[in-house]
């Protein structure tokens, strides 16, 4: 049994037809119990003590997987290295630390209209968008 949060995303998951695999829910816990955000090697080392024989594949997979599912948030750090967390709920974007990495959401989302104008302009019909804003958090500055 996982933590409250995890139980959460995998009766999302569950209702939209994805089974409890070891490799889905090694990564998940690990995410969750981690509370950061966290690079495929580190999530695929600390994920291992959960599933010793974890491939990298598998995990890259898995990963992918969970990414497209909206339980996992991929987020790009300025320097290109791509971290890994559990998704909040409902639409959100990311604040990230330039200096430290760290990684905060934003629930409040402003950019749907702005964007649909824009893209309107360019003769563009927006299907989704995904911001990330960048700058220093208060423990680094």
């Amino acid at each position: 049994m996982g933590t409250p949060v995890t139980e959460t995303i995998w009766r999302r998951l569950s209702a939209d037809g994805l089974r409890r695999t070891p490799q889905r829910e090694a990564i998940l816990e690990t995410l969750g119990d981690s509370g950061d955000a966290l690079p495929l090697s580190v999530l695929l080392e600390r994920s291992r003590r959960r599933l010793p024989g974890l491939g990298e594949r598998t995990a890259e997979r898995t990963v992918a997987l969970l990414v497209g599912s909206g339980a996992v948030d991929a987020i790009a750090r300025p320097a290109g290295e791509v971290v890994y967390r559990l998704c909040g709920r409902g639409h959100h974007h990311h604040l990230v630390c330039i200096s430290c990495g760290a990684v905060a959401e934003l629930g409040d989302c402003d950019v749907g209209d702005w964007a649909d104008d824009q893209a309107a302009r360019q003769g563009f019909l927006v299907q989704g968008h995904d911001v990330t804003v960048h700058g220093i958090c208060a423990a680094c500055r």
